[in-house]
This record gives C-alpha cells, sequence and structure tokens, in this order.
C-alpha cells in the first residue's frame, strides 16, 4: 500500500510539473530525471485513471476533462510539499539549497553583481538563480524566494523589507555642459537633448519638485532605452543629458566623467524592498539573503 502511494504521490507530481510548464522536457530537467522516465509515468498513471490527462502535438499541450479535475489536487500536493520543505529547513536553521531571486536587471548589474560573490562566499551551501526583469511576478507560482523592487507602494500582500533606498540623478557630461550650459531650473530642460531611460512610467515626463509640490517636465528624448548602459554610455559620449539611478551613474561621477544637474530640484528618494511570501516560518535563506541585502 505504501509503495503504490509514493508512486502515485511522484506521479501526481510529474503530471503537475508537466502541466506547469506545458513541456515534458523542462519537466524531466527540473525534476532531475530523464524525459523518458517522464513520459512513462504520465502514461502509467493515464492507463490507471483509464482517461487521457493531456492531449499532445507537436505544436501545443491541452488538458482534457480528466486532466482539469486531476490537476487541482496535484497542485495542492506539490504545494503541501514545498510548504513542508521550507517548514523543515527553517526547523534545521540551515542556509542551504536553491535560492531563486528576481530583480531590475540595472539594480542586479550595478548592487547585486558586485556583492553576491560574498554572499556565496559566506553561505557555500546555497545556488542561485536569477532572473532579471523588472516586472511583477507571481512568487508562488513562478517559485521566486525573494523579489526585490523598486517602488514606493510594495505588495500588501507580501512580506517587504525595506533593505535600502535610491535616488534618480539628472546628470551630463562635463564636456556637453560646457559646449550648451548648465540648465539652472527644470524648465530649461527644453532645450537639451535628453537620454530617456523607458522603464519608467511616463518615461519622457521628469518628476522635480517645483514650488513645494512635484511637477513633470516634458523632455525632448534624442534616445530612449530600457538599458541603463546604453544611455550611460550616451550620457558619458556627450549625446545629452540624462536621468539615472544613482548607483548606474555613480562610479563615473566619483570619476568627474559625470556631473549632477538641477539637485535642488530632485523628488525624495525611492525605496528599495526585498519582498517574499508570507509563511509561519521564514527559510533561512530567505532570511540570510534579506539581511545581506541590508548590509550593503
Amino acid at each position: 500500500m505504501r509503495t503504490g502511494m509514493n508512486k502515485l504521490y511522484s506521479q501526481l507530481a510529474i503530471f503537475y510539473y508537466v502541466v506547469d510548464f506545458m513541456s515534458v522536457t523542462k519537466a524531466a530537467k527540473h525534476l532531475g530525471c530523464s524525459k523518458a522516465h517522464v513520459s512513462k509515468q504520465l502514461s502509467d498513471l493515464e492507463r490507471s485513471l483509464g482517461s487521457p490527462l493531456l492531449h499532445r502535438n507537436v505544436r501545443a499541450m491541452h488538458l482534457t476533462f480528466a486532466g482539469e479535475a486531476l490537476l487541482e489536487h496535484a497542485r495542492l500536493m506539490v504545494r503541501e510539499y514545498q510548504h513542508a520543505e521550507h517548514t523543515m529547513a527553517g526547523l534545521q536553521d540551515k542556509v542551504q539549497g536553491v535560492l531563486r531571486i528576481t530583480s531590475p536587471s540595472a539594480y542586479a548589474e550595478h548592487q547585486l553583481a558586485p556583492n553576491l560573490p560574498r554572499f556565496l562566499e559566506q553561505h557555500p551551501d546555497i545556488r542561485l538563480e536569477m532572473n532579471f526583469t523588472g516586472q511583477l511576478v507571481n512568487l508562488v507560482e513562478e517559485k521566486v524566494d525573494v523579489a526585490i523592487r523598486l517602488t514606493h507602494e510594495p505588495p500588501l500582500d507580501r512580506v517587504a523589507k525595506r533593505i535600502s533606498d535610491y535616488r534618480m540623478l539628472v546628470c551630463a557630461s562635463p564636456d556637453y555642459l560646457h559646449q550648451h550650459g548648465h540648465p539652472k531650473t527644470p524648465n530649461q530642460l527644453v532645450d537639451h537633448d535628453c537620454l530617456v531611460y523607458s522603464t519608467e512610467k511616463n518615461s519622457n515626463q521628469w518628476p522635480f519638485i517645483m514650488a513645494e509640490s512635484i511637477n513633470r517636465i516634458a523632455v525632448k528624448a534624442r534616445i530612449t532605452a530600457n538599458n541603463s548602459q546604453v544611455l550611460l554610455r550616451g550620457v558619458l559620449a556627450g549625446m545629452g543629458i540624462a536621468r539615472l539611478p544613482d548607483y548606474v551613474v555613480r562610479s563615473a561621477m566619483e570619476r568627474k566623467e559625470l556631473i549632477s544637474v538641477l539637485q535642488d530640484f530632485y523628488p525624495p528618494p525611492i525605496p528599495v524592498y526585498a519582498i517574499y511570501a508570507q509563511g509561519r516560518i521564514v527559510p533561512p535563506k530567505v532570511r540570510a539573503f534579506v539581511e545581506f541585502l541590508q548590509s550593503i
């Protein structure tokens, strides 16, 4: 009886991950077994039920009525197993296992990348899986342990630990300012070429504090890009005035390659949060990583 139950649990987990990834190959890779094993277990489960669970062809995969009915049970079983793993890890109080994190790419490149070797040196039993995106993701569905988000409004249904703050700096190269002059007020930006970071909402309308309130100034974009490195190279080359996160331009400003302008009009700094799913026990790997983020 016990062997049969273990086999059923295994088959249901395989079924769940095949549906979750919509791919036998990806499910096999995630589970660390062969594609042939996954296919056989799925076929055995269908044979035991006497009904197909999936319609499969070269291009697509669709659940049958029986598959839809069984999927919720498989999902609940896998989630409970994951919760049990987290609980056991919390009870062991050992920092280990795969840590899945997501972060905006620019923040990851300039803030995380220089510091992650130290974190991994402190915790040699951790393996990192990183996804660089500014898009909101479902932490549970995407199996993400920690999401780093730069926002004034962290989600209310998750734990959000404030780890730092940053500012958007308006800056230009000394050569550009020598040729075109320093803007003294935000309204003078209309006379300048600007490099626009398109990851922001209303990216071509830069916010400034004027008359004790935030005003948005429409700028003339010479370059618009969603990549901070492209804009950093452009502003260093004297192609215009850019508005970029301080962690992107900090080194260039320390080397006097860039000069900040309009500092008296900057809006308040933006909080940076480490966000993770709520639970009675915080896995040690999550707790250790959040504490590390707060220290850098």
